[in-house]
């Protein structure tokens, strides 16, 4: 984007440029075409008293020439304008994108994230119940989470879900805490899956037991 911006700056540039190139030349036409007509003017006209022949056209040319250096220098300073306008708005766009880079770079590495340590279900009646144990592997704490399970059928299609708290509100890094969740009224339930959640949004976390399991 930066790149893409500074070629549009060196493009106006270029024809901001080319205007005033354009303006200098029509000026000093024009200038020579006064100066001109006076000349021949004053030739075919009797001299007045004291006057110098080749001075009164030649300051007339130099005072038309000072009559347009404002139009110059409005041209000129327009196009300095614009170009400190745009290399401005793109100096601005990259350090924009520069921010949301960094924060979400820093985002990643703070988000606090969940192990899954342990977890197993109980039949009581048709109410099953989740029972298990997750660490804060993040590097921040992690505050009102709630464990929510999903339950599906043998094939595939959802049932019913429940969610519940931590039994520990805050996690502060490294810490561990155990979670319940009872769904009842249920009875066809082939498998479940667990999610952690905050009012942010969904934590992220990793299932230590297959881990575990892999490695014994």
């Amino acid at each position: 984007m930066l790149v893409v911006i500074t070629l549009a700056a060196l493009a106006a540039a270029a024809g901001f440029g080319a205007i005033a190139w354009q303006v200098v030349r029509e000026d000093r036409a024009r200038s020579r075409a006064r100066v001109a007509a006076l000349a021949a003017a004053i030739d075919s006209a009797p001299a007045a008293p004291g006057a110098v022949a080749g001075v009164q056209p030649l300051f007339d040319g130099e005072r038309q020439t000072a009559a347009h250096s404002p139009v110059l220098l409005k041209v000129a300073g327009g196009f300095a304008v614009a170009v400190l306008l745009i290399l401005g708005i793109a100096f601005t766009i990259d350090q924009d994108a520069s921010d949301v880079a960094d924060t979400s770079v820093a985002q990643l590495h703070v988000d606090p994230s969940l192990e899954l340590i342990s977890m197993r279900h109980e039949r009581e009646g048709d109410t099953l119940t989740i029972t298990g144990l997750v660490r804060n592997h993040g590097s921040t704490s992690a505050d009102h989470i709630t464990a929510v399970v999903f339950t599906f059928d043998r094939d595939g299609g959802f049932v019913a879900s429940g969610r519940a708290p931590l039994d520990f509100r805050l996690l502060a890094p490294g810490d561990e805490s155990p979670f319940r969740v009872a769904i009842p009224h249920v009875t066809d339930v082939g498998r479940y899956r667990v999610s952690f959640r905050t009012d942010a949004g969904v934590i992220r976390h990793v299932d230590r037991r297959t881990m575990q399991a892999s490695a014994n």
